[in-house]
């Protein structure tokens, strides 16, 4: 049986599509892998970031925070990007605080002075920015909910 020149092309050609077609669909895969997703983060009906600590929640997604002498912690429930939480004082202006990874991605922490400003009297909000490639994941709530 003879080939056609467009047969024998085709055969020579169709490995190349293949391969071509499999690196294409990698990089589509990728790109909608970090497309930005933003999700807003639960807070428990008990919620006291001072003496029990408050786990907010989305999806898999569970960050524990707490405050103890001083020192604000997150710790999540797989390893993320970046944690910045904001305290909201009651005349409206706002202090950010990026944490620093302690031991690993999964664990934030640093100084603060959110226990001294809410206890005050001066402070009573608190915003959470969490960042994982492309998913942030957003929650404004009070410090001490009862």
């Amino acid at each position: 049986m003879q080939l056609s020149n467009h047969s024998k092309l085709a055969i020579l050609l169709a490995p190349f599509l293949i391969v071509g077609g499999y690196i294409a669909s990698d990089y589509y895969v990728a790109n909608k892998a970090n497309e930005q997703r933003i999700y807003k983060l639960s807070t428990p009906p008990q919620c006291d970031i001072f003496k029990l600590g408050c786990v907010l929640t989305s999806g898999n997604m569970q960050v524990n925070i707490t405050d103890n002498l001083g020192i604000t912690k997150a710790n999540t429930s797989f390893p993320v990007d970046s944690v910045v939480i904001s305290l909201v004082y009651n005349k409206g202006n706002e202090t950010l605080y990026r944490l620093d990874k302690a031991q690993n991605a999964q664990y934030w922490e640093r100084q603060t002075d959110i226990k001294k400003a809410v206890t005050g009297g001066l402070a009573h909000t608190l915003r959470v920015l969490i960042k994982d490639k492309g998913n942030i994941y957003l929650k404004e709530f009070s410090a001490i909910q009862n």
